[in-house]
């Protein structure tokens, strides 16, 4: 990796810096519970200590890393209500990001989006479970970008981080794949058409139905009790 610290790239390196971090912690590359140097990472991206610091911060305030004085910095475990949590404040964030992105996609976002769902088709699901994670999560990224909001955008990419790690701690697989395909190739068709009403139900049908499987076989019962009264009030 080039050195974020040549000149030109110094004042962005703590950004830059913590995104390939925070890519890292969401992929699992740094596992739960594992201690990340401070003084190593300034070595690996050719920068000082300051802007590791200033990455690591940001981490911290994501719930990502805990920094432990005079003992070191960890990455934080995965906590199963912040989880929850999680899930239940996307059910209709992700809804209204669908919304507002049926009127505000352009071109390239709606053919991306389509790109997506022809690319499942290429995937094994149990051997390549991290890149159907991934593909998901950049759908619901576009979408996202798509709706134009910065507000939203930043609540659901902090959400999202939450979210992903956990997916990819169990080594989720798609329980019925033909629906979850069918599920995004409806979404992105409303968008594509400017239904509004048709994108936030869809979505809202695909989120809640992605909820109930996967918590009756990850997550603790209260928690799958917690989704079906979702699911049962909207």
């Amino acid at each position: 990796m080039a050195g974020l610290g040549d000149k030109g790239l110094r004042p962005a390196a703590h950004r830059e810096i913590f995104e390939v971090l925070k890519e890292r912690i969401v992929s699992l590359v740094y596992e739960p519970g594992e201690p990340l140097n401070e003084k190593e990472l300034a070595l690996e991206f050719k920068v000082s200590r300051t802007p590791v610091r200033e990455a690591l911060l940001r981490l911290s305030q994501m719930g990502l890393v805990e920094m432990r004085p005079r003992v070191g910095t960890f990455v934080t475990l995965i906590d199963l209500r912040q989880v929850i949590q999680a899930y239940e404040v996307k059910t209709n964030l992700e809804a209204l990001a669908a919304q507002l992105a049926s009127h505000r996609a352009t071109q390239a976002q709606i053919e991306a989006l389509f790109d997506i769902i022809e690319r499942f088709d290429t995937y094994d699901l149990v051997r390549d479970y991290s890149a159907c994670i991934s593909e998901d999560q950049e759908f619901h990224r576009i979408v996202r970008s798509a709706a134009g909001n910065p507000l939203l955008i930043e609540m659901l990419e902090e959400l999202n981080v939450k979210t992903a790690r956990f997916l990819q701690s169990i080594h989720y697989v798609i329980d019925d794949y033909q629906w979850f395909r069918d599920s995004l190739y409806s979404m992105a068709v409303a968008i594509r058409e400017g239904d509004e009403s048709k994108a936030r139900q869809t979505t809202e049908e695909h989120t809640r139905k992605f909820l109930s499987q996967m918590s009756s076989r990850f997550l603790p019962q209260e928690s799958s009790l917690s989704f079906q009264n979702i699911s049962d009030n909207t």
